[in-house]
């Protein structure tokens, strides 16, 4: 199973983000004003998530498509974008750009980073929530989100895992030994059970009918299970085929006797 989202941000130089950051190799994710262009159509413009590499590679990533820029020297790149909504990778190349101020062009393409004002990065920041987003410890899942489907947060949607809608996935806040949700406040996350009698279903469910009560030991760097205290265990139902396309269901089923066989998650506020 595989996934790729991408958040970005780049470092400024005359009021623009300029393709080359001093410091750590990855820099921390942050607001920006974005454009991405293909063949004449606006897929990202405004407010977007944005980071970049310490050769000035970048990512950027707004609503349902995100887009990666590659430095190949001097005012050259070689960039690639998600093409479709499903799309679990940056894997349509968009071929070769140059650098014109804050924006990479090339044939019918237009990727753009720019500094956000200070009011409206403020805005944006403010605005951001200010929890963890869960992904699943599995082999090139790792870009992948816990999150409601069609990001409706309200009560009787379902969890599934799917491409990340960062920052809104960051949402789960961990505190006084259950899990919540940060900017849903009176939400909480239920076990439904299936009519046939199979794993039930994650949803979102008021708190005052809640019964669940979810707890993890996992950190950014150490995965575990999110397990409840009536022995239930979170899982994702992920299909055979390895290229099916996102969403996929989020199941809670009694957790194994062996507790180094249920499924692990990773909690992360980048």
């Amino acid at each position: 199973m595989r996934a790729m989202t991408a958040t970005t941000m780049l470092a400024a130089c005359a009021g623009l983000f300029a393709l080359s950051v001093a410091g750590p190799a990855v820099a921390a994710p942050r607001p920006a004003d974005c454009t991405l262009v293909v063949n004449g159509k606006t897929y990202i413009s405004g407010v977007c998530d944005f980071d970049a590499d310490k050769d000035g590679s970048f990512r950027i990533s707004g609503g349902d498509y995100f887009a990666y820029v590659n430095v190949t020297g001097k005012n050259r790149a070689e960039a690639s974008w998600n093409a479709d909504p499903a799309s679990i990778h940056a894997h349509a190349p968009l071929g070769e750009l140059t650098r014109k101020g804050a924006c990479w062009v090339g044939r019918g393409v237009e990727i753009c980073a720019r500094n956000l004002s200070p009011e409206k990065l403020a805005a944006a920041q403010a605005s951001r929530p200010g929890g963890e987003m869960i992904n699943p410890d599995l082999p090139g899942a790792s870009s992948s989100c816990v999150g409601a489907r069609d990001q409706r947060w309200e009560a009787g949607v379902d969890l599934v895992l799917r491409n990340c809608k960062l920052p809104a996935d960051k949402v789960f806040i961990r505190a006084d030994g259950a899990l919540t949700l940060d900017q849903h406040p009176g939400l909480c996350i239920d076990a439904q059970s299936a009519p046939n009698g199979g794993a039930a279903k994650l949803v979102l469910e008021a708190c005052d009918r809640t019964a669940a009560r979810w707890q993890s030991k996992a950190a950014s760097t150490d995965s575990a299970a999110i397990r409840s205290a009536e022995g239930l265990c979170w899982k994702v139902d992920a299909p055979k085929d390895e290229n099916a396309p996102f969403p996929f269901a989020m199941l809670a089923a009694p957790c194994d006797a062996d507790p180094a066989q249920d499924a692990k998650f990773i909690f992360a506020k980048e």
